[in-house]
């Protein structure tokens, strides 16, 4: 009897905490809202091109779902003081450890608007003093950040006030068991926030996300990674477009060395000559968003632009890391990831070849220079392992140089302390690693460079009504001037130099800086690509797509065949060699990693996949969703492969044999294979017919359509767009509606509306359309050019 009464009412206990913590919840939800509208505010530039009240009403949605999922920790926290608490004082010891998530959230949401980047698993992918470094560059304590950490903590504490007064004196418990059943079932299974395809831009679709439901969801997914095993057994790795079958199923990304030299017809160089310096610029943060032809928001570097007239320039190059941790292994080594980037493996770093490892094997001394701490990223013993001799961080710059921030030295110091050093022995690779396109973005001699931010904004001719957006970042967009005044000092003290007439210089960018906003996922890769040397025969403005992962295989393959340097046989590069076709296409297949804990992203032929979901890939790295469930499953496939291929090299497995890094061969262009377009995964444009002159008013174009697929083509029309010179839609034009049987191509003509059409040079996309909605559903061909005559 004794024992049942006190079940009863320690049944009622529970059953009042439940009832309460429902009444106490919304007050979480208040909090989170007040955070997310600070956030909304500062950040709201970033949102154009999406409806203010979607935004609105995702950024709620987001917030909703965050607090229903974070329900039953919060339960668990106060329960305690839910059944034995009184008063006021029960409130307080609610209020306080649901101030820990409210407060994650306010300083999650300064974290973003530092770096527009949300913090998700990468926070498990650096140390602490990686971490202490990174943020205390980057940190502005100003009064907005004050009160965007204070006003989301009053409003809970307002909101735990006002509602506690009003709970009922007998509520119902079933409304908080609802939430926190709600709540165990969804944080495994609820999004946190509204599908990435109904947002204009990356950035507004990440300023939408409640950012503690992101870390949350970032980690629990980096979490059950670290402990489920591989998703497949691991199969030959997808690089370069191309299935090479692995000689061994104990080394899946193996195979022979293949890639063709496809520089070799670029340079006026023969056997006969000495093997070339290689000088490496890996710029931090240049993005073609702001430099070179066509950048979006106009270009910032007007060296780089003059030297890219000059040179090989690659206009759709990507780097595959959104972050720096993966760039030197990229570049010099076309080496997976691992889990958090190769270089994160330290000392399991297992046996591999790369371009310094291989140079070094033929004679070439090796420099490294950078104005940061190359301990950072594991950047050092990644260069010890490659046999660097000379490595010269902020300990060697001297005492006349002055360090412009927490980082370390500016561009300028840099460039500076490479040219003290005098020419060693021939050959040589020279590595420089800059710094300052980086938070907080300070270099010496900043303040003069607020008027030269004017006066380029005048010859971009940028309108006064949209200098705001610029002089809100006014520091980046300084720093952006800065280093490529750094980088024309360089060049123009090399050109003083006797090594300059035979050095090849390459400079890229290790990803595009992340605090400009985004308008797509992929312009985080979007960087520049330019391989300049006075032994070049001419330049060329390269649009086929090529990675960093296809520097290193194709260097090798030019000095192996022009000069005589001895490469690997058997290789685990990712890349196939560098693209050199004119035109827009692409012919690799490739990841790419944004941050250490995250890989959802894949580049096949002209479909790129973020988090599952399929765009068709365009000139000039625009992205557009594509309806091809046929193409996306083929994709998943390619990526999975690679997926359980990197999960078995993360997990301590060699990457290739033991003596294949220093088993060298000779250059033999039999066992080269030249690079091509693969088959299409699904439904695309093939060919595209114009007459080299057209009368505007009589223009027919023949099309070819080929469905790569094993099933039929949705129904399509051919969809032709017509646009200017500026890129201006002159006029659309559909075709017929068409289905293609698996495998199969047709050839259809589309007579053009250009009737009434000026005179002049245009430019042609001819896409596969849905019928009814219009949407891509397959992959097209664009900026075809075309010229319209009277």
């Amino acid at each position: 009897m004794s024992h049942g009464g006190t079940a009863r009412p320690r049944a009622q206990c529970i059953r009042q905490a439940l009832a309460s913590f429902a009444w106490l919840l919304p007050a979480v939800l208040l909090a989170f809202i007040v955070a997310h509208a600070i956030e909304l505010a500062a950040g709201s530039r970033a949102a154009e091109g999406t409806g203010v009240l979607w935004l609105l009403g995702s950024a709620l949605w987001s917030d909703l779902l965050v607090t229903v999922k974070c329900a039953p920790l919060l339960f668990v926290l106060s329960l305690p003081v839910l059944v034995l608490g009184r008063g006021g004082w029960r409130l307080v010891g609610v209020g306080l450890p649901w101030s820990v998530p409210v407060l994650a959230q306010a300083m999650l949401g300064e974290y973003f608007l530092t770096t527009r980047v949300p913090l998700g698993a990468d926070l498990f992918g650096y140390s602490w003093g990686e971490l202490r470094t990174t943020v205390v560059a980057g940190a502005e304590i100003g009064p907005r950040a004050v009160v965007a950490l204070i006003l989301p903590l009053a409003a809970l504490w307002s909101g735990l006030f006002w509602f506690g007064r009003r709970v009922p004196a007998t509520p119902r418990a079933v409304p908080g068991a609802a939430l926190l059943v709600l709540g165990i079932f969804g944080i495994w299974t609820l999004p946190s926030r509204v599908d990435a395809r109904h947002f204009h831009s990356e950035d507004s679709y990440n300023l939408s996300a409640n950012k503690a439901g992101f870390l949350l969801d970032e980690s629990l997914a980096y979490l059950r990674r670290r402990h489920a095993g591989p998703a497949t057994p691991p199969a030959p790795a997808v690089t370069g477009g191309q299935e090479r079958p692995g000689l061994d199923p104990d080394f899946p990304f193996l195979h022979g060395e293949q890639t063709p030299d496809t520089l070799g017809p670029l340079f006026a160089t023969s056997p006969a000559d000495p093997p070339p310096n290689l000088v490496f610029i890996v710029v931090e943060g240049l993005g073609r968003t702001f430099s070179g032809p066509g950048a979006r928001l106009g270009s910032f570097t007007p060296f780089l632009d003059e030297l890219a007239t000059r040179s090989l320039y690659w206009e759709n190059f990507l780097a595959v890391q959104g972050r720096t941790f993966a760039a030197l292994p990229s570049i010099f080594g076309s080496l997976p990831f691992a889990e958090q980037g190769f270089a994160a493996l330290e000392e399991r770093m297992p046996s591999h070849a790369t371009l310094l490892s291989v140079l070094k094997d033929n004679g070439y001394a090796l420099a490294f220079y950078a104005g940061f701490d190359p301990d950072f990223d594991n950047e050092r013993q990644f260069l010890l392992r490659q046999g660097v001799d000379r490595i010269v961080g902020p300990d060697q710059f001297g005492g006349r140089y002055r360090k412009a921030n927490d980082w370390g030295f500016a561009d300028g110091d840099l460039v500076d302390r490479v040219l003290e050093d005098a020419a060693g022995a021939a050959p040589a690779v020279t590595v420089i690693q800059t710094i300052t396109l980086h938070t907080p973005y300070t270099f010496p001699g900043q303040a003069g460079y607020a008027e030269r931010l004017e006066r380029h904004l005048d010859v971009l001719g940028v309108v006064e009504s949209r200098r705001a957006a610029y002089r809100s970042q006014r520091a980046i967009y300084e720093s952006i001037l800065y280093t490529d005044d750094a980088l024309r000092r360089y060049f123009e003290r090399m050109r003083e130099r006797p090594e300059f007439a035979n050095t090849v210089f390459v400079v890229t960018g290790d990803h595009r800086l992340p605090e400009i906003p985004m308008d797509t996922r992929i312009e985080r890769y979007h960087v520049p690509l330019l391989v300049y040397s006075p032994r070049l025969k001419q330049p060329r403005h390269i649009r086929s797509v090529s990675s960093q992962f296809d520097i290193a295989p194709s260097l090798l393959a030019w000095l192996g065949s022009q000069h005589g340097i001895r490469t690997p046989t058997r290789v685990a590069w990712l890349g196939s060699g560098l693209d050199v076709e004119a035109g827009f296409r692409n012919v690799h297949a490739f990841p790419l990693k944004q941050t250490k804990g995250n890989l959802v992203d894949f580049i096949s032929g002209h479909y790129f996949v973020n988090q599952g979901a399929l765009y068709a890939l365009r000139d000039g790295m625009e992205i557009e969703p594509v309806d091809d469930a046929e193409a996306l499953q083929r994709i998943n496939v390619e990526f999975d492969r690679f997926r359980a291929a990197n999960d078995q090299l993360a997990r301590g497995f060699a990457l290739v044999p033991e003596d294949a890094p220093r088993t060298l061969s000779v250059f033999r262009e039999q066992d080269r294979v030249a690079l091509a377009l693969p088959p299409p995964v699904g439904l695309a444009v093939e060919r595209v017919v114009v007459p080299e002159a057209a009368n505007a008013d009589a223009l027919e174009v023949e099309v070819v359509f080929a469905n790569g697929a094993v099933t039929p083509s949705p129904p399509f029309v051919p969809l032709l767009v017509l646009a200017d010179a500026s890129g201006r839609e002159v006029s659309e034009t559909y075709g017929p509606a068409m289905v293609l049987a698996a495998g199969e191509r047709a050839s259809v003509r589309v007579p053009l509306k250009s009737s009434g059409v000026a005179a002049g040079a245009y430019s042609l996309a001819v896409i596969p359309s849905h019928p009814d909605t219009g949407k891509p559903v397959g992959a097209g061909k664009f900026r075809v050019a075309l010229s319209l005559e009277k």
